[in-house]
Formats: structure tokens, sequence, C-alpha cells
């Protein structure tokens, strides 16, 4: 098997231009997936604070957090669009109850029937 001059085929930054450098312009620096260290002065409060408390109720105050901050992303619906949801689901019940009684109603009789006929 011959070996290709361009071993770097699919790795960002060797081998083709990104679109960006293709059109001349210059190419975006990307970040790094980490944060810088801190320094020792600074780490030293937050670990602390985090000594002090319990692990679970960290979780669940960040937890509780993370909800309220979901929450807020929510679109409530109106008061008309609610009364008019809640309206739907009623109807839709009783369309449910109605076919199930009548169901449950039939097949008794049916079974009634049977049993009428083997005594």
């Amino acid at each position: 098997m011959a070996k290709t001059a361009n071993n770097d085929k699919g790795k960002p930054g060797k081998g083709k231009p990104t679109p960006k450098q293709a059109q001349g312009g210059k190419a975006v620096a990307k970040r790094p997936a980490t944060k810088p260290a801190r320094g020792k002065a600074q780490q030293k409060p937050r670990q602390q604070a985090r000594a002090t408390k319990p692990a679970e109720k960290r979780g669940l105050m960040k937890f509780l957090r993370d909800v309220r901050i979901e929450l807020g992303k929510v679109t409530w619906p109106t008061r008309k669009d609610l009364i008019q949801s809640t309206l739907v689901v009623l109807v839709a019940v009783a369309i449910a109850t109605a076919y199930c009684f009548g169901l449950d109603t039939v097949f008794a009789k049916t079974v009634d029937t049977i049993l009428s006929v083997i005594k």
C-alpha cells in the first residue's frame, strides 16, 4: 500500500485552509476547552466555603436554582388558552368514559346471555 503525501486528512488546522482563510481572512483562534487556572489565593476561600456545606445541600441548591431558571424560560399559556385546553381535555375524557361504559354494558349483556343459555 502506497503512502500518500498528506496524512493529515480530517484534522483541523492541517492540510486544507478553513473557509475563512480561503477567503483571505484571518483564522479565528479557538477558545481553550477549560478555563485558565485560578491563583492559589483565589481558590482558598471558595474551597473553604465548599468544605463547610455538605455536598447534598450544594447539589440540591444548584438543582433548585436551575429549575427556577428553566421555569423562567417557559412560555406560559394565557387564561383563555388554559380554559380552552381544559375544556378539550374534559370533553375527551367524557367521550372516552362513554365509550368504555358502552363497551362494558354490551360485553356484560353478552356474557349474561351466554351464561343464561348454558344454564
